[in-house]
């Protein structure tokens, strides 16, 4: 199996190169500036030189709360970028799995949402997530769409760091209270993803640890574990600068392939995260 995985300087792309090449499997990560989705024809170029078997698209844009006043950078990426690369995918003979977010849902009410559950997306970003699964959805016969949210680990780009560091800086945080959902470490993604590429358990799938937090309850239990007395005051979205149009409820039920779960708890991942961090 030979793979190609995209936005490999984010965490989860990151994550999934290492895991690759502990199994062996052969695998090239690209990132900016080596990849740009909005030149298709340096991204054909890309695949059909490299002529991967399968390719894991994790590259895209991120910034939820900026995307809502750069839509068309959002969508450029998200949405005609994915598109591009599912007809590259296409062209080349592979088979695609296309890293997503529980963010095409409305977000609304207390209940998680299922795989069959309608689209409703309430921000640009999860608009944009919604046209990059329909990309792969109208294109491929062989793709995975894996939703994801709230990806942590041991490197500098998730919110877990800045968040130790603000509070190694201050006596309190105002954490967001209302946003729910499932904290998912890296490394425990990377291991599905890479399970479920080697398999042709095709569709939609939501991976998640196990267990729903608000942001600030997740905060506190992290303060707990590294014995930091920072205290975290759960406060609402509304009420935090820089929240534009979140969505509260991302619970999502963890719906796997028979035989991939469920996935640790939300708990047990945060110690072995915290363990491989030394703290």
């Amino acid at each position: 199996m030979k793979v190609l995985v995209t936005g490999s300087a984010g965490l989860p792309g990151n994550e999934i190169v290492r895991r690759l090449e502990e199994r062996g499997v052969q695998c090239l990560g690209v990132d900016a500036p080596e990849l740009d989705l909005a030149d298709a024809e340096s991204v054909f170029a890309l695949v059909q030189n490299y002529a991967p078997d399968v390719i894991v698209h994790c590259a895209g844009y991120t910034d939820a709360d900026k995307a809502e006043s750069l839509p068309e950078q959002c969508a450029a990426m998200n949405g005609l970028g994915t598109l591009t690369m599912a007809r590259a995918a296409v062209k080349a003979g592979a088979k695609m799995l296309y890293l997503s977010s529980p963010q095409v849902f409305p977000g609304t009410g207390n209940q998680p949402f299922a795989v069959s559950d309608a689209y409703g997306p309430k921000n640009v970003f999860g608009m944009s997530k919604v046209q990059g699964e329909d990309a792969v959805r109208s294109l491929l016969t062989r793709y995975y769409i894996v939703r994801a949210d709230w990806i942590y680990g041991t490197g500098k780009r998730d919110f877990l760091r800045p968040l130790l560091k603000a509070a190694h800086e201050k006596k309190s945080l105002l954490v967001s209270s209302d946003q729910v959902g499932s904290p998912t470490y890296a490394k425990d993604l990377a291991r599905l993803i890479c399970d479920l590429i080697a398999t042709d358990r095709y569709g939609i799938w939501h991976a998640r640890n196990e267990g729903y937090y608000s942001r600030a309850e997740f905060a506190s239990l992290i303060m707990k574990k590294t014995g930091n007395a920072c205290r975290i005051i759960p406060t609402a979205t509304a009420d935090l600068p820089g929240s534009l149009r979140r969505p509260l409820n991302l619970r999502m039920t963890g719906e796997l392939p028979q035989g991939f779960g469920p996935m640790p708890t939300v708990e047990d991942a945060l110690d072995r995260c915290l363990t491989d961090m030394n703290l």
